[in-house]
């Protein structure tokens, strides 16, 4: 039900953005990423959903806002992969990264959005600063640490 409320209240801003968008528009990311308001966009709505860890619901705004138009289908691209980065645990990365030294194998069941929000929070009872960071890097840098 929350989902629910959630996809209705950025439809009624979006269309209320629609039919009295004051001429506020913003440059640059705004008019690539959706329809502008003058509070922000369905677009921004996902964003702030994906970065709060709230990856159901963005992905249900993810559709609904493609299937109205509202976003368009590169742009839900991008927000699905940074989703699927961002819950991606650090045991699932290919075995020979996770054979480096030094590898925070206490993490392994831990995504990259519980890692990043430690690292935020300065929590490091689970495991150092340094192991953290391995572990965000080790996610985030996958393909790139691949090609070495």
């Amino acid at each position: 039900m929350q989902v629910f409320r959630v996809i209705v209240g950025v439809l009624v801003l979006c269309l209320h953005g629609c039919s009295h968008a004051n001429g506020h528009t913003s440059s640059g990311a705004g008019q690539e990423e959706g329809i502008r308001t003058k509070g922000g966009t369905a677009s921004a709505r996902i964003w702030a959903l994906i970065a709060q860890g709230q990856f159901a619901e963005a992905q249900v705004l993810i559709s609904e806002g493609t299937a109205g138009g509202l976003v368009s289908k590169e742009l839900a691209s991008r927000m699905l992969q940074r989703i699927s980065v961002l819950t991606t645990k650090l045991g699932e990365i290919p075995a020979r990264l996770q054979r480096v030294r030094d590898f925070p194998s206490q993490l392994k069941d831990f995504t990259l959005f519980e890692i990043k929000t430690m690292l935020d929070k300065r929590d490091f009872s689970t495991a150092s600063q340094a192991q953290l960071q391995m572990a965000r890097k080790l996610i985030e840098e996958e393909a790139r640490l691949m090609e070495k």
